[in-house]
This record gives C-alpha cells, structure tokens and sequence, in this order.
C-alpha cells in the first residue's frame, strides 16, 4: 500500500544487523541472517521484525528436517491395518505431518514478511528486476 512507504508503519529501523537468537538451532540461525539481509534488502526490517523472523527460521529448520528424513522414505503415510490384514486406512507418519504443519506456517509467515514476489507486491513494494550483462561487466574491469 501507499502508506506503507511511512517509516512509522513499518516500525523502528535498526541501527545495524540484528543476531540470531541462542536458543534457535545453527541452521535456523543461517536462515535468520538470511532473512534480515532479504527485508533489509527490501527496506523493511525493522526491531519488531527480529522475533517474527527468529519464528520464521525456527519453523523453517523444522520443515527442512522433516524433509530431510521424507526423502530416504518411499512413502509419507502408514498404512494401520485391521485385525484380517485388510487396510484399516493409512495416515501420514510423523515427518510427513511435520513438513505439512511447518510448511503451512511458514506460508503464513512468509506472507507477514512480505517474502514472497505476491506479497511483495500487495505490500507495495518495488522491487527492480536487475539484469547483468557480463559484457558490461568486462568493459568495467577493462577501464
């Protein structure tokens, strides 16, 4: 939106790049940074970004994991029989229920993030397309 180039609404900038959290796992920690550079990129982070993005890479590192342990396996799903051997039903198995709980939280974070070329948009962020052209590039180191 319009108003969402108003500092106010965007919240406190930050002085300098803010520190993974101790208590998140190294990988989320790696993402944690990551993210930061991504909405300071963006001109968007701000102090009451740091735990929402700490939740962000938390949730990620979960999902990560659980797809982790899915690619070994040859299905997601249990198969829970009934006493004749007949299939019962089949429900998914701890990772697959993992990487789909995650997988919704991240989305919804995502979008509080504005982390995605939609959201981007909708949150009224302009986001130039840059083209590198590696003839421009050696024209450059050339002099």
């Amino acid at each position: 939106s319009e108003e969402a180039n108003y500092r106010e609404e965007l919240g406190t900038p930050l002085r300098e790049m803010p520190q993974p959290p101790d208590y998140i796992k190294p990988l989320a920690q790696q993402m944690f940074r990551q993210v930061c550079e991504y909405t300071q990129n963006m001109g968007t982070l701000a102090e009451s970004d740091v735990e929402v993005i700490a939740r962000y890479a938390a949730v990620w590192e979960r999902w990560r994991t659980a797809e982790e342990q899915l690619k070994g396996m040859d299905s997601g799903y249990v198969e829970v029989l009934a006493p004749d051997g007949s299939l019962r039903f089949s429900r998914p198995n701890k990772w697959m229920t993992q990487a789909n709980v995650s997988h919704e939280q991240l989305r919804q974070l995502e979008t509080v993030l504005g982390l995605t070329p939609a959201d981007r948009t909708r949150l009224g962020y302009h986001a130039e397309k840059v083209v590198l052209d590696p003839m421009d590039e050696l024209l450059k180191k050339r002099g």
